[in-house]
């Protein structure tokens, strides 16, 4: 049993003390302070009552953990030192190259799920009338004007997007503009420049490229993705490579043996 000398709560024969309690308590108001034990001190009563019960009731052969318990902590030790290994050693730099030769290696796994766009949009007031200006940036292709139809969007507070090189999944784009679409592939074909009005709002929708549900998704929309499963991939590697040499190493040190064969 703990020293009960500073004993706040007993629950049978486990007392709770101060210092275990002043652990679990934040800096904040006396207020506070107060609250949050209340609650701890109630919770950890009800917890051992709980314990105790299951004890109590519980066949012997039920809460024998101990070799789960040592199997557990196997564990976390192995995860911490291989956790350690992969921080310190695991080079993190992909290359372009390797990026694309994935791609074409792996190309099956990125089929598109749904339709994508590049696209860019605008979303304007209906109280805004003098739209000249506004239609000769929107309908530019010059870089120079996508600059100055940002400026004109933030100066009208107007909704936009303008990222013309950036995929958008199709379904994000309907979220944002109100389009009536019965045929997304015939949509997609008929459709470059768009623009109608709804509901006081002014919509102007250009579509710059597009790629089918289906078919292969572009390898900028899935760089990061192939990032991070060439980084899995050498971290297995070398976890791996670790491991056999660890291996190879105890054998050859007489460290570790195979007793029987």
């Amino acid at each position: 049993m703990n020293n009960q000398g500073d004993a706040i709560a007993r629950a049978y024969d486990q007392v709770l003390t101060k210092k275990e309690l002043s652990e679990v308590i934040p800096n904040g108001s006396i207020e506070d302070s107060i609250a949050i034990a209340d609650r701890y001190i109630t919770g950890w009563l009800k917890e051992q009552a709980v314990l105790y019960q299951a004890k109590v009731n519980l066949p012997a052969e039920k809460i024998q953990f101990e070799r789960e318990l040592e199997d557990f902590r196997k564990s976390l030790i192995t995860y911490a030192y291989e956790k350690q290994f992969i921080e310190e050693r695991l080079d993190t730099i992909i290359k372009t190259e390797e990026i694309v030769e994935y791609y074409d290696a792996n190309k099956a796994i990125f089929r598109l799920k749904d339709y994508i766009v590049k696209t860019k949009y605008c979303i304007l007031d209906s109280s805004i009338t003098k739209l000249k200006k506004f239609e000769k940036l929107f309908f530019s292709n010059e870089t120079e004007d996508l600059v100055g139809l940002e400026q004109y969007c933030v100066d009208q507070g107007c909704n936009y997007f303008l990222e013309v090189e950036e995929w958008k999944y199709f379904e994000d784009l309907l979220r944002e503009v109100p389009l009536e679409v019965y045929n997304i592939e015939g949509f997609l074909k008929k459709n470059k420049t768009i623009s109608f009005e709804r509901d006081n709002r002014r919509y102007y929708v250009s579509i710059m490229d597009y790629e089918f549900k289906n078919g292969y998704s572009p390898i900028e929309l899935v760089e990061d993705q192939i990032k991070d499963l060439i980084l899995n991939r050498r971290k297995q590697e070398a976890l791996s490579k670790m491991r056999d040499d660890l291996y190879r190493s105890a054998i050859a040190k007489k460290e570790i043996e195979k007793l029987v064969e």
